[in-house]
């Protein structure tokens, strides 16, 4: 259980790019840092919590959420970083099976939700420091690419959500925010191209950092660093 004053990291979709970049950066800094996946044998960051969960189902979610409660304490800070795409055959958008399409959304918005929802009702039962909540985003929800027909609608419902929270609550209570790595020229970043470091990096001046927009760009300089737009 973290002591008085220590701060809590909960990523749910702990990928070895972001989700472990991300994990390494807050661990450095001193934060307890649960990671929660399906597979718990994998997390593969030295110091960090597995923790089960399955984002398309609701109840892995809330149970994950008290586990990391009982073990390390209430997270002042939430990266969700689950996402999926299912690429359509002969790039044809509409040819993707709908049950493929149903299944991607929910890993896309439906888990994002149901963290949204078990985070703010977490802190708010604790009076916990002001909780930060970020979705890890891209530029689908704003530039459409029919190669995203799985990815982009669940990405533009997960920034509309961040959005209504941004309108509804008072930033002393709940900060948030989508998001996203783009090119110089704010397009899309090939998946080879995504930093995780940069993104850790990122995410922990946004943490640190008040003043920011809910809809946060930032693109990758040469030294690595991450450039806000």
């Amino acid at each position: 259980m973290a002591g008085p004053g220590q701060k809590v990291l909960f990523i749910l979709g702990g990928g070895p790019r972001i989700g472990h970049a991300v994990a390494k950066k807050f661990l450095s800094q001193g934060y307890k840092v649960a990671i929660g996946r399906r597979n718990t044998d994998k997390t593969d960051v030295d110091g960090a919590l597995p923790v089960h969960v399955d984002v398309t189902k609701p109840e892995t979610i809330e149970a994950a959420f008290q586990e990391v409660e009982s073990k390390l304490g209430v997270p002042n800070a939430v990266v969700y970083n689950a996402a999926a795409l299912t690429f359509p055959p002969d790039k044809d958008p509409f040819a993707v099976d709908p049950a493929a399409f149903s299944r991607d959304l929910e890993i896309n918005v439906g888990g994002a939700y149901a963290a949204l929802h078990h985070a703010t009702r977490l802190a708010r039962r604790h009076n916990n420091p002001p909780l930060v909540y970020i979705a890890t985003g891209n530029v689908t929800p704003f530039q459409a690419h029919p190669l995203a027909v799985t990815l982009g609608p669940g990405k533009s419902a997960l920034a509309h959500l961040i959005s209504v929270g941004t309108i509804a609550y008072d930033a002393k209570e709940f900060r948030l925010y989508f998001a996203s790595q783009v090119t110089d020229e704010g397009g899309p970043v090939p998946y080879p191209q995504v930093s995780g470091e940069a993104h850790g990096e990122a995410y922990w001046k946004l943490m640190n950092e008040e003043g920011h927009d809910w809809d946060v760009r930032f693109s990758v300089a040469s030294d690595g660093s991450p450039r806000f737009a």
